[in-house]
């Protein structure tokens, strides 16, 4: 029997995709162009009651630091990431960003570990760090390195999700574990 939570986030879901075209959306991703769509206040309220599920579900496990973590963020529906969640600081506070057409195919598992990673690289202060290598290393070196990092502390990752493991069948690597963001931007580099 499907639970009420995943009834709302299959509803959500389909009610995104009338909203958005998914085609359009990676059309202007992959053209390198910007993407908003005029998302109703109602999506995002039953959008956000999803979010605050995740995040009692967050409170009430043992690593309750993340929930607490992420009530104090601010959160917001952007398209024009490619990834289920994203991360930033504005305005003096750190920010969320969902992707609900991606963020929505996941479980509450997976959704936990996405907040989770997000932050993750707060803590590790990667926005931070990644200015101070963004001359010396490309985009890509960068931000594989930093989903490394934060990935190999996480469970139930998404199976697209960036891997040591992956990264390094991918590019013929070997990388070794738990070694620092720098290090890995370095290797990856290489």
């Amino acid at each position: 029997m499907e639970s009420y939570f995943e009834k709302q986030k299959k509803e959500l879901y389909e009610n995104i995709n009338e909203i958005v075209s998914s085609a359009a959306m990676f059309k202007a991703k992959r053209n390198r162009e910007s993407f908003d769509a005029d998302v109703p206040q109602e999506f995002k309220e039953k959008f956000f009651s999803l979010i605050s599920k995740v995040n009692l579900s967050l409170m009430e496990d043992k690593d309750n630091f993340y929930g607490y973590f992420l009530f104090q963020m601010e959160k917001e529906i952007r398209f024009d990431i490619s990834s289920p969640t994203g991360v930033n600081f504005k305005n003096a506070k750190y920010v969320i960003y969902f992707n609900p057409i991606i963020f929505l195919q996941l479980d509450i598992k997976q959704m936990e570990s996405t907040i989770k990673h997000e932050i993750h690289h707060i803590l590790s202060m990667h926005l931070v760090r990644a200015k101070e290598l963004k001359g010396k290393y490309s985009t890509l070196a960068i931000n594989l390195a930093m989903d490394i990092v934060v990935n190999q502390y996480l469970n139930n990752l998404p199976p697209y999700a960036t891997t040591l493991r992956g990264v390094n069948t991918k590019y013929s690597l070997n990388l070794e574990p738990y070694n620092t963001f720098e290090y890995y931007a370095e290797q990856n580099s290489k």
